[in-house]
């Protein structure tokens, strides 16, 4: 089940984001930069951009507990020529494979339109090779590359857009 996220649920989304930088960007990410990622630090991030409300954030439910998260709200960069944007997608390696990715970018987009939104951009670092299959499924079109430094590496990130929500092939 998909829901809009309140802010009593930052901490089981701090859980899964942690959990899911960690397996995602293993190999990727020096893994003592992943191990001293803090769901405590994440879940009073996540409190804030929820309680703000300019943003929209989603959670899917699986089993009781919160297995996944989207959030997404106006274009952060200003730069790319689009407006909206996926901020983040993630979901338990364990609970992967079940549409539930599908299901969160489908109420991302439905709140980027609550906010009078109608296009849509996401980053994802290059070799993630996992989610950018996962976005050229949904019809995302490659938009352009840009290094990105996170922790004590700089890497790639490329983005892809959608230039009508009407466009995501969910």
């Amino acid at each position: 089940m998909i829901r809009s996220a309140t802010v009593t649920d930052a901490d089981a989304i701090a859980r899964v984001h942690v959990s899911s930088w960690r397996t995602t960007y293993s190999g990727l990410l020096p893994e003592d930069f992943l191990e001293s990622l803090s769901a405590t630090h994440y879940a009073e991030r996540w409190k804030r951009v929820i309680a703000d409300g300019s943003s929209r954030v989603y959670v899917a439910e699986n089993d009781g507990g919160i297995v996944g998260f989207a959030s997404g709200g106006r274009e952060r960069a200003g730069e790319t020529g689009y407006e909206g944007e996926l901020y983040a997608i993630y979901v338990l390696d364990s609970a992967q494979r079940r549409g539930l990715g599908r299901e969160l970018v489908r109420s991302a987009v439905a709140g980027l339109r609550e906010l009078g939104l109608d296009d849509m951009i996401i980053w994802v670092l290059r070799d993630n090779s996992h989610a950018r299959a996962f976005y050229e499924r949904l019809g995302g079109v490659y938009v352009r590359t840009q290094p990105i430094t996170i922790g004590p590496v700089t890497l790639e990130e490329v983005s892809y857009g959608w230039r009508r929500l009407d466009d995501v092939r969910y």
